[in-house]
């Protein structure tokens, strides 16, 4: 397995798990009834949106290769990162 792939697997794993935060969070708000719900769904939303702007990113680091590589590699990064801060963000809200 050469470093991109490493680097591929090691995100999809960092963004299963934020996947299933933000799920699981979704199912918290759930839980704490329809007002809260629908307070917060913006918020979930919002993380939702981040993911798929993080595994798009990924999807085409995966596709792209030669001197493209270390660009993509930095958007998959910054994207995670962003992903991450508005996780932080929002869980402090619940």
């Amino acid at each position: 397995m050469d470093d991109k792939d490493q680097f591929g697997v090691s995100m999809e794993q960092q963004l299963a798990a934020y996947k299933a935060k933000i799920e699981a969070a979704r199912a918290e708000a759930k839980d704490k009834g329809q007002d809260f719900f629908d307070r917060w769904s913006g918020d979930l939303e919002h993380l939702l949106e981040k993911y798929d702007k993080a595994r798009y990113k990924l999807t085409l680091l995966r596709k792209g290769g030669g001197d493209a590589l270390v660009e993509l590699r930095h958007g998959v990064e910054h994207a995670l990162a962003d992903l991450k801060d508005a996780f932080s963000k929002a869980k402090d809200k619940f």
